[in-house]
């Protein structure tokens, strides 16, 4: 199978898995906003900041150095051993990050809420702190191992596991923002032991100290990068809760939840393969039109993806959300772009991490916290959350001008960054259009004018990022393929 033939079709499969462990979301969102208030909805976002804070304080997360590792290394006994070693470090650890946040619940529930009254919540949410690494590491070998219906039925697993509980807990029981809590808990412990079970049966129990210290040397960096980033990305929730209220929190979530969606199964089931093959790519004589290939596919498709969820997410927040969470889709549009842009990031972000300048990247956070909070304490007080969403936005627009220039003074990558400049301004100037004519009613008109705009505003970005000859290799590629499915259809129908 070929490198771009593998891509697409690793990427699709993940792609999949993850549309099944995210659904339950959206799937839920009906339920949800009738259960639960928006100042409930707030609480669950700022007690998911809260165990990705210490997740990140304490945590000593590895993602990013397994797979690196992994691959740098020649025989399967040093591989299993950095699998192994990454489980037992970050397993330790996190166990720390748990007994904190659970020992001191109510000290953080004053300080993130106001009040003690969701002490409870602190320390189950506490527990997911552990069961979330557990899963990660999983599913990070799987991907590794390159077995991607493994991964896809986990999820699957995941899914069903998820909605049962939910629907049990919130619906039948009437439990809540507690069966929300419950919930996510005992699925995520399940899946968590479950792929944990697996991944240790491969690899062993057994560690290596060498491998060990050479994993932690190369991610301490990205712990101080990753914790800015939270703060860059997370910390939003608090200031909303401060300077505006834990209802603008809730409207703030529901409208992330939108912002994410080009994220989640665009940005993640790629970057679950592209995570793992950048590092074989970058040992090729001549790695640059790969990285070429593999930037501009994924920003199209992010870009596509943004214009759909932008002139779309109004009216399904409006069909899918009870009245008082409406006004959370004048924020969708900012945090889709923010989404896009935090995506292609991580992208650049493999320059410093080729050449083991991770510090790079802790610096440029550091940077870019100091200019979100500024528009932050600017815009919040004023215009609540979307003035948040707004100033993610443009914060991570500059973050992403800087990441670059530095990224070329590191290892260049050699992508050519106007097209994808120019088809960002394009995806906003499509989202206002879309907002000034904004009509929530579900009609054939509305839809018939929204997936005109999105056609075309689609088309535009597709014609800026390709060149012509690669347009028409694509559309081949693509009729093949329909040929291709047509072919055992006619056979069948023959033998009928």
């Amino acid at each position: 199978m070929s490198n771009a033939r593998q891509m697409v079709t690793h990427s699709t499969i993940y792609a999949i898995a993850n549309i099944s462990r995210q659904i339950v979301g959206f799937v839920m969102l009906p339920v949800y906003t009738t259960y639960l208030s928006p100042s409930d909805y707030g609480v669950v976002g700022l007690l998911i900041f809260a165990v990705s804070l210490f997740e990140m304080l304490l945590g000593a997360q590895m993602f990013q150095a397994v797979p690196k590792f992994y691959h740098q290394e020649t025989n399967l006994k040093s591989k299993n051993f950095v699998v192994a070693s990454a489980f037992a470090i970050t397993g330790l650890f996190s166990l720390v990050a748990v007994a904190a946040m659970a020992f001191n619940s109510q000290t953080i529930s004053d300080q993130l809420f106001g009040s003690v009254e969701y002490e409870v919540y602190v320390q189950i949410f506490s527990v997911l702190i552990l069961t979330h690494s557990l899963e990660q590491y999983g599913l990070a070998y799987i991907r590794i191992i390159r077995k991607p219906w493994l991964f896809f039925w986990f999820s699957i697993a995941k899914l069903v596991l998820q909605l049962t509980l939910n629907i049990t807990t919130i619906v039948v029981l009437e439990m809540g923002l507690m069966g929300l809590a419950l919930s996510s808990l005992i699925s995520s412990l399940i899946i968590a032991l479950a792929l944990a079970g697996y991944t240790l049966h491969k690899t062993g129990l057994k560690t290596n100290a060498a491998i060990s210290m050479r994993m932690l040397k190369f991610s301490w960096p990205l712990w101080l990068t990753g914790l800015i980033g939270l703060y860059i990305g997370s910390s939003n929730r608090y200031f909303i809760r401060v300077f505006s209220s834990i209802d603008d929190v809730g409207l703030f979530e529901l409208a992330a939840k939108f912002g994410s969606i080009v994220g989640v199964l665009i940005w993640m089931p790629f970057s679950q393969y592209w995570q793992t093959e950048r590092f074989s790519v970058a040992q090729k004589e001549n790695p640059y039109p790969e990285y070429s290939l593999a930037f501009r596919t994924i920003a199209s498709l992010l870009l596509i993806g943004g214009v759909f969820v932008n002139i779309f997410s109004d009216i399904t927040i409006v069909i899918m959300s009870a009245t008082e969470f409406h006004p959370s889709a004048s924020a969708v549009p900012y945090l889709t772009i923010s989404g896009i842009l935090h995506c292609l990031i991580f992208f650049n972000n493999f320059s410093f991490m080729h050449k083991s300048e991770t510090i790079k990247m802790t610096k440029h956070n550091a940077i870019a916290a100091v200019i979100i909070t500024v528009f932050y304490l600017l815009l919040i007080p004023n215009f609540g959350f979307v003035g948040a969403a707004f100033a993610l936005m443009v914060s991570y627009f500059i973050q992403y001008i800087y990441v670059l220039s530095a990224a070329n003074k590191t290892y260049p990558l050699r992508i050519p960054q106007r097209p994808f400049m120019l088809s960002c301004l394009i995806l906003l100037v499509a989202s206002l259009i879309n907002g000034a004519m904004s009509n929530t009613t579900l009609s054939l008109s509305t839809i018939s004018e929204k997936f005109a705009l999105a056609i075309v505003t689609s088309t535009v970005i597709v014609m800026l990022m390709f060149k012509k000859p690669e347009i028409k290799a694509a559309v081949r590629e693509f009729m093949k393929i329909i040929i291709k499915l047509k072919k055992p259809a006619k056979s069948i129908e023959r033998s009928n």
